[in-house]
């Protein structure tokens, strides 16, 4: 029997992407985002969850996305992100879907020239195509040290 995954289903842009379920702390309705000095662009400020401040940034501006206004139909994510506690905006969380591993396309197998570093595959649902995100791997090492120093 082989091993199903859960991943949360969430939209950017109208593009559908998917975390593993475990790397998911929890989901916060948008609120207001204390920005911070001479950030990169996609960091967009922290926030205080219970008395946790957590720095947020917006995967729009990690994968060169066009820009939108934030409403209070947007959420945050609270994930685990290379053992850090962050909050990720999205546009809306749609579902948890369970992908057995036939149901998941290799990142490698993907055209040559697509950025694939934080690509984990592409899960195939008879919905449509999920781009499956490696949370480890989507902010570089440079990245998470200024996050770090927030």
């Amino acid at each position: 029997m082989s091993e199903m995954q859960q991943y949360v289903i969430f939209s950017i842009n109208e593009q559908v992407y998917g975390v593993e379920i475990l790397k998911i702390k929890e989901v916060v309705s948008y609120q207001k985002i204390t920005p911070l000095p001479n950030m990169k662009e996609f960091i967009k400020g922290i926030i205080n969850l219970r008395g946790v401040i957590l720095p947020v940034f917006d995967l729009r501006d990690k994968f060169k996305l066009p820009k939108t206004t934030y409403t209070p139909f947007h959420s945050i994510i609270v994930m685990e992100i290379s053992g850090r506690m962050m909050g990720v905006i999205v546009d809306d969380i749609s579902d948890v879907v369970e992908l057995l591993p036939e149901e998941v396309q290799a990142a490698s197998s993907l055209p040559p020239g697509v950025h694939v570093d934080y690509i984990q595959g592409i899960g195939k649902k008879d919905r449509g195509l999920i781009v499956l995100l490696d949370v480890d791997r989507l902010l570089s090492p440079e990245e998470l040290e200024i996050l770090d120093a927030t």
